[in-house]
């Protein structure tokens, strides 16, 4: 009785959920749409320059790729999970708000990493400039800061200083090569 009454509610849940789940595969398929693109990318380099190394490891590997894509739809699925049953179990019980912000609060965390691996890949794939994620990090908070100024300048420079903090620059004089970003691969 108890798992009949906890199986609706779980249906429930996940229809509330649906586009999540949906958003969730759609960035996804792109970054592994992007991630093969500049991989492959890389790999023409490396063949024009004649490293067998860096052909080896920007050859695109199907199982790798399987692997990886299904390693992240679980971690998706968990993020909208445990963001989920936080809001069941504590926040709409406190009436801070519903299971459906509080999973979203979760698939943001992962949806802002996927974000900037596929504007890292983009941008690779049509300017040839290898961008850093924690560089399209800080992009990113910059942006939000001055949305965020246009109804608050204090909240606003609050948000943009978070794009400074730690920050050391790093000069990288030269065009961008093939030697520079491992991270790309990986994701």
């Amino acid at each position: 009785m108890l798992w009949g009454s906890i199986g609706s509610e779980l249906i429930a849940v996940v229809y509330d959920l649906r586009y999540m789940v949906l958003f969730s595969i759609v960035l996804i398929l792109a970054d592994l749409w992007w991630g093969r693109s500049a991989a492959r990318k890389r790999y023409f380099e490396a063949q024009e320059l004649g490293n067998h190394t860096l052909m080896d490891k920007f050859r695109w590997h199907k199982s790798r790729a399987v692997r990886r894509t299904c390693n992240k739809i679980v971690d998706y699925m968990t993020y909208l999970v445990v963001g989920a049953l936080f809001g069941l179990a504590i926040f709409e019980p406190m009436e801070v708000c519903s299971h459906v912000w509080t999973a979203a609060i979760g698939l943001l965390i992962g949806g802002c990493c996927e974000v900037a691996s596929i504007i890292g890949h983009m941008v690779y794939v049509k300017m040839g400039v290898d961008v850093k994620a924690i560089d399209v990090w800080r992009a990113l908070i910059r942006f939000f800061g001055r949305m965020i100024k246009a109804k608050s300048q204090e909240i606003g420079d609050a948000v943009e200083g978070l794009s400074h903090e730690g920050h050391h620059h790093h000069h990288h004089d030269g065009p961008p090569t093939v030697y520079d970003d491992e991270q790309n691969m990986e994701d």
